[in-house]
């Protein structure tokens, strides 16, 4: 018990202001479970940074659908471990509807050669989302090209990273970052 007047210093535990909010698509959570070259050294930043508060991870209804097909992995017991749980809206108001149409007008319009994917849909979904709420967002270099195209990026003021390997070690960096400014 303290004494009367005495503070307590809980600076290590005590969480930012506002923490940067980050949202971790499929490819990242998959990279981070098989260990694969450069999301092997993301990890422990990314932990580091979500033990420290500086980061919150956020899930989508996405990745429960995504998470299916290879349950032996185990992306959503990562998920929810990096999460904590906090959830992503699954409603898209009006904003992300937006988001999303401006994706699909760019794809048509910058990719008419591309054929579709059954995982398009999904991601188009999860990320007029996830640029509207997160801080950090990572996605596929399709996707995050289609995002800057679109100057969804610029608009909602995120940060995009695709899941090659200059990319994921820029996250790593600038979890870092993060955590060296805490």
């Amino acid at each position: 018990m303290p004494r009367t007047g005495a503070r307590w210093s809980r600076d290590n535990l005590r969480p930012p202001l506002n923490p940067r909010s980050l949202y971790l698509d499929q490819n990242y959570l998959s990279g981070i479970a098989k260990c694969k070259p450069g999301f092997r050294e993301l990890e422990p930043v990314l932990r580091a940074a979500v033990a420290r508060g500086v980061v919150t991870v956020t899930e989508s209804a996405v990745h429960e659908l995504e998470s299916g097909p290879r349950p032996d992995l185990g992306l959503l017991e990562l998920l929810r471990e990096l999460s904590g749980g906090r959830q992503l809206p699954t409603e898209r108001d009006r904003a992300a509807r937006e988001a999303r149409r401006r994706m699909e007008w760019t794809i048509e319009r910058e990719f008419p050669e591309r054929r579709p994917r059954a995982s398009d849909v999904g991601d188009l979904d999860a990320l007029a989302i996830a640029v509207l709420h997160c801080d950090l967002v990572t996605c596929d270099a399709f996707i995050a090209d289609v995002l800057r195209r679109a100057r969804l990026d610029l608009r909602y003021r995120c940060e995009l990273f695709s899941g090659r390997r200059a990319d994921v070690a820029m996250l790593r960096s600038a979890l870092h970052r993060l955590i060296q400014a805490d």
